[in-house]
């Protein structure tokens, strides 16, 4: 369940984000914007909890809410850098996630930052459409839970045809929980629901091997 609302933050937070860049001008649709997207941040306070509850784990609030905070001013500053010293990109990105809504938002986000993006809702289409562009993918951004095949068994197949292809996993979950490991953990690029256009972008581009 807090999987599921994970993925409808991210709609509400990156859809409440391109309302705000354009109502700038409209400083009570701003208030009303500001405010739905500070409601999203404490929804995914509690998501994270129930992550936790459901793990019998601690679970410290404002330690959570610093946290996000950080990341969020972070990776803003990152996309500011980015956007005043590099050019408009054209790597060509394989995004595979089976959320349709959230699917659709991330290529409109990467299409607007001039990647090319291909996409595909679960690993096994995803798997077909890198057959037919071996040598084109510059990034593959997945999700790591879906139908049919999911995104660490997909990119263990991936990497069959295309060994020193590049990969951001994404999902709702805490990456420790996802790669226990700490050494993998540590190695494995990581995207955590609910996710911000800022976030997406920075984490793309360290996905990629630009300096972060």
């Amino acid at each position: 369940m807090a999987h599921e609302l994970n993925n409808l933050l991210t709609v509400i937070q990156i859809n409440a984000e391109f309302l705000t860049a354009s109502t700038r001008d409209n400083s009570e649709s701003a208030e009303e914007l500001a405010e739905i997207q500070t409601a999203t941040k404490r929804a995914s306070i509690l998501a994270r909890q129930l992550l936790a509850s459901s793990r019998l784990e601690p679970f410290d609030a404002k330690l959570a809410e610093a946290s996000i905070k950080k990341s969020s001013l972070a990776a803003a500053a990152k996309s500011r850098d980015i956007a005043d010293t590099v050019p408009r990109v054209a790597e060509t990105i394989l995004l595979v996630e089976d959320e349709e809504a959230v699917r659709s938002l991330a290529k409109k986000i990467l299409s607007q930052k001039g990647y090319r993006v291909l996409e595909a809702p679960d690993g096994a289409i995803a798997l077909r459409i890198a057959a037919g562009h071996v040598g084109e993918i510059d990034l593959v951004l997945t999700d790591v839970a879906m139908p049919n095949l999911g995104g660490r068994g997909m990119v263990e197949e991936l990497r069959e045809l295309s060994p020193e292809i590049r990969v951001l996993f994404m999902s709702g979950y805490p990456k420790e929980e996802i790669f226990p490991d700490k050494e993998v953990a540590r190695a494995t690029p990581y995207l955590q629901r609910p996710f911000t256009r800022d976030t997406l972008f920075a984490e793309v581009r360290g996905a990629l091997g630009y300096a972060r």
